[in-house]
């Protein structure tokens, strides 16, 4: 296994992987460009949040490309993974001083030299985006019958699932295509709750970009989870 792999795994940091071999023999042939998001529900990160950062510390540290992705747009809709009821809608000015924040905190531990570690915001393409042209070239992509075996939706389907947080995976995904398009981002890490969505973006990417199963083919992606920090009572922080 590739060495730097094989540390997240001693330490912990490992729940699943979209192909743990292919991913291995992909970082063994050099560097890879691999993302972490989290969207700016508040002013600051928690524990819980900084999980997967801790991890991108170690994969850049190991000399790879690691890029921390803020949701200033999906944050305008909520990730339903792990919840059980709607997260409280906030303003786009409140969420826009979120970003401001987090990403300080960010940089403070991160140190982005926009080139071994860079931020972005996918508000930069969800805000502006045709939802007649995504439904018709994103939306086409998906099962709604595959979207609801998921764990993330199966728990909130008896409590109540919005309309809005239906389309979080979409988005989820689309960020994952927009930083292949944009990086050449191969990898995106993560939480075991947001394994579903992760998964989503590697098959969008197959889907539209024709990725194969050749070793190193330019459109080949990756999916890596880690198991989560969970509260007292067993729930998501």
């Amino acid at each position: 296994m590739n060495k730097a792999l094989e540390e997240l795994k001693e330490r912990g940091f490992y729940a699943q992987c979209t192909d743990v071999d292919r991913l291995s023999a992909r970082m063994d042939a050099g560097p890879i460009t691999f993302y972490v998001g989290c969207d700016p529900t508040g002013p600051s990160l928690h524990i819980g949040h900084m999980v997967p950062f801790f991890a991108l510390r170690h994969l850049r540290e190991a000399g790879n490309v690691g890029i921390a992705l803020i949701g200033g747009g999906t944050a305008r809709i909520g990730d339903p993974s792990g919840k059980t009821e709607m997260r409280k809608m906030i303003s786009y000015e409140q969420i826009d001083d979120n970003v401001k924040h987090i990403e300080a905190q960010l940089n403070k531990f991160i140190g982005f030299d926009n080139k071994t570690a860079y931020a972005d915001n996918n508000k930069n393409w969800l805000a502006d985006l045709n939802y007649i042209d995504f439904l018709r070239d994103i939306g086409s992509c998906f099962s709604v019958n595959k979207m609801l075996s998921f764990e993330a939706y199966k728990q909130r389907l008896e409590r109540g699932l919005s309309f809005i947080e239906f389309n979080y995976q979409l988005l989820q995904a689309y960020d994952f295509y927009m930083l292949h398009q944009r990086h050449d981002c191969a990898l995106q890490i993560g939480g075991d709750d947001q394994w579903g969505n992760i998964t989503a973006g590697v098959d969008l990417i197959r889907r539209k970009l024709g990725g194969t199963t050749e070793l190193n083919d330019a459109h080949e992606c990756f999916g890596l989870t880690f198991p989560l920090i969970l509260r007292a009572d067993g729930k998501k922080m």
